[in-house]
């Protein structure tokens, strides 16, 4: 029988029962549309938090509270041997001992912001002037902190890019009053937008001096650290400086210093693990719905075991009934794994870039439909070679 013939037969025993090769095919689609959606958002998170780690430059160094010999397993424990936490005093005293260094810290805490009748909760984000050199962020209207409003504790601040668009809307931010934990600051500038990192809005953010954070809150210690030599200084040489320097005012290693491809290694570790964990759940739809239509298929060869009997009378080999039900399974999955991909990349596609960032590869197109067509041919395989060893007589036979 011509393969032609076999897949003619194939494609209309399929049209004879079209909501049983619907659900048949719907496992798969939803298997890979979810896989898809899943890997999409696993390699947005890693270009993502990528991206923001690569943009803080390969010259500057991040120091962390707690001694971390290995990111990864600190990130995945959260533990560290903090003894002593980092404060703006250890940074002070950086900037005294390397005038040629540009030393800026970060402090992080949840606040409330309100601009008339406006009110957001945000992140205020303690610094110092330093910070613009160190780091990402960019002022795109007004200005930027100067050592006065730093070291005069001033009631200044900057905004992200998130938090002047939900307070002010398309107005310009710079010279109004907002307060903040009912206290009043002055906007003195607004900054470029940094896009996300993960799950994380980067631009949801307010900025404002560290002694003025510290003296209107309860947070003494910082978080980061960020160091970067203004001259021909090797970064080596300067994390060597800043190790021995917090050694003398420490008295112990309690603290980490780290640069920019060590947080890389550690991002793509910590996402490729996600990725493949919740790729791994996604499979697991996949294979539900090849022992979905490995049942369907079995019903279809008991349904037509009369049919199968009369075929091989009239001179049809096992090997034609084997690959026409073998066809059947590789067609309902196929095509179960287009439309499984349209739907996968229209979600990804649907999702909020700024909630959730995605990047769709063609390699997880490209799997997500051979691992279709291959549970299709897996889970097919039995139910043709049953019905392909068929006896034709007992076939007939068959009511």
């Amino acid at each position: 029988m011509k393969i032609a013939r076999i897949i003619k037969m194939s494609l209309n025993s399929l049209k004879i029962n079209k909501m049983r090769t619907f659900l048949s095919m719907l496992g798969v689609i939803v298997g890979v549309a979810s896989l898809i959606l899943i890997t999409s958002v696993g390699y947005g998170a890693q270009y993502s938090i990528l991206s923001n780690i690569q943009s803080l430059g390969s010259d500057v160094i991040i120091i962390t509270p707690g001694q971390k010999t290995n990111l990864f397993k600190a990130a995945m424990s959260g533990t560290s041997t903090v003894l002593k936490p980092l404060t703006y005093e250890d940074v002070k005293y950086l900037k005294r001992k390397l005038p040629d260094a540009r030393i800026s810290p970060e402090s992080r805490i949840g606040t409330d912001v309100k601009y008339g009748n406006s009110t957001v909760s945000t992140t205020s984000v303690g610094t110092n002037a330093d910070i613009f050199l160190v780091s990402n962020y960019k002022i795109d209207s007004g200005r930027a902190f100067t050592d006065q409003d730093i070291n005069g504790y001033r009631n200044v601040c900057i905004l992200g890019a998130t938090t002047r668009d939900n307070l002010f809307g398309n107005v310009d931010p710079v010279g109004q009053n907002v307060k903040i934990n009912n206290i009043k600051y002055l906007v003195i500038g607004a900054l470029k937008p940094m896009g996300s990192m993960g799950m994380m809005n980067l631009d949801d953010i307010i900025v404002m001096p560290i002694t003025t954070l510290q003296a209107h809150t309860r947070v003494k210690s910082v978080q980061v650290i960020y160091a970067k030599a203004m001259d021909d200084m090797p970064m080596d040489v300067l994390g060597a400086r800043i190790k021995s320097l917090l050694l003398v005012r420490h008295g112990t290693e309690n603290f980490s210093i780290n640069n920019e491809q060590q947080y890389i290694d550690l991002a793509k570790t910590v996402t490729d693990t996600f990725t493949l964990m919740l790729t791994a759940i996604g499979s697991i739809a996949l294979i539900v719905g090849g022992i979905g239509i490995m049942n369907i298929m079995l019903a279809s060869v008991a349904e037509r075991t009369r049919e199968i009997g009369i075929r091989k009378a009239i001179g049809a080999r096992n090997i034609d009934v084997l690959l026409q039900f073998l066809m059947e399974s590789t067609f309902i999955s196929g095509s179960g794994g287009i439309i499984g991909i349209i739907i996968g990349v229209t979600l990804s596609l649907l999702v909020p870039q700024t909630f959730i960032p995605t990047h769709i590869t063609s390699t997880s197109i490209i799997i997500g439909f051979s691992i279709a067509v291959l549970i299709g041919i897996f889970f097919g395989v039995y139910p043709a070679r049953k019905a392909s060893l068929l006896n034709p007589v007992e076939a007939l036979r068959y009511e």
